[in-house]
């Protein structure tokens, strides 16, 4: 009897056969899984994570040491200046113009001797923090701004303080702003209207006196001289030569009498020479030893012959 043969052709293909699993040799056994590792404690977590707090607050603490206490930054600052300026005139990016603006009172020497840059210069060398606290180191200039307009331009503009007054001490004149700042030395013909400050300490005080006298504009107008006593108080000279000598506490109260007297009496057009206001209780009149009779309040100016005894 012939044996049966299976031809490769009559073999079912593989995705006809059936997916039998294998069979398991025998001995065979299940692997277990994996043994899981005991979690750490949450204390050894915590002082792993304090260890790199500790180590990076380290780092923290010498990299500012090394910046603040040692001139590395600058040395850093330099260079990098340094290095930008090379670049700057090796793609020939140099200073062509410089563009200023705002300036009104400001001295233009001294703007050019603070600012010290001239054509040709490497503008990407140029230090513009420093050229800028330069610049507002100017009596005048209130707040300066500086930035660089590639490939050539340099631009300033500049903010300026507003005079205020004049200040006579030791026998030289300053102009001066209303918080006291030296604008410049000298006395300018064009400055001339303004109030004059005389004696020490009154530059400091320029703005108190500033608030005092804008209480009442119209009599303000008319104060052209304050004169600071001792460093205490204030004499205030107005245009006709009358003198108010206000108290060292509470000048503002003095001051509002005055305004009271002169709305009320006409203080200040009559021919006195000083009006004292230093006590509270009473009012102190110096006359005028050359004026003629008081000038009425209510009617129109009229001088009469002879002289007051």
């Amino acid at each position: 009897m012939r044996s049966l043969v299976v031809l490769p052709d009559d073999r079912p293909c593989a995705p006809c056969a059936p997916s039998l699993p294998p069979q398991r040799p025998k001995g065979y056994c299940r692997p277990l899984p994996p043994a899981r590792r005991k979690p750490r404690s949450v204390f050894w977590k915590r002082a792993k994570w304090a260890a790199v707090a500790v180590l990076l607050a380290g780092i923290a603490g010498s990299g500012a040491y090394v910046w603040f206490r040692t001139d590395l930054p600058a040395e850093i600052r330099i260079a990098a200046q340094d290095l930008l300026g090379e670049a700057g005139a090796t793609a020939d990016l140099r200073v062509g113009e410089v563009n200023l603006r705002g300036r009104v009172n400001t001295p233009l020497e001294a703007l050019t001797a603070a600012v010290d840059v001239e054509r040709g210069d490497p503008i990407l060398a140029l230090d513009l923090d420093a050229l800028r606290r330069k610049v507002e180191a100017i009596g005048w200039v209130k707040q300066a701004t500086v930035w660089r307009q590639l490939p050539d331009t340099l631009h300033i503009e500049i903010v300026e303080r507003e005079p205020f007054a004049r200040w006579q001490i030791d026998g030289r004149h300053y102009l001066i702003d209303q918080d006291g700042k030296v604008l410049e030395e000298g006395n300018r013909l064009e400055f001339a209207h303004l109030l004059l400050l005389v004696g020490a300490g009154a530059s400091d005080k320029a703005h108190d006196l500033l608030k005092m006298l804008q209480t009442d504009p119209m009599l303000a107008r008319r104060v052209v001289n304050a004169i600071r006593v001792r460093n205490r108080r204030w004499d205030i000279e107005f245009d006709n030569g009358v003198i108010a000598r206000l108290p060292e506490e509470n000048p503002e109260q003095a001051w509002a009498r005055l305004i009271a007297l002169e709305r009320s009496h006409g203080l200040l057009r009559r021919d006195i020479e000083i009006v004292d206001l230093r006590l509270d209780d009473r009012l102190i009149v110096r006359l005028n030893p050359e004026a003629e009779h008081p000038v009425p309040v209510t009617s129109p100016a009229k001088k009469t012959a002879g002289k007051r005894t």
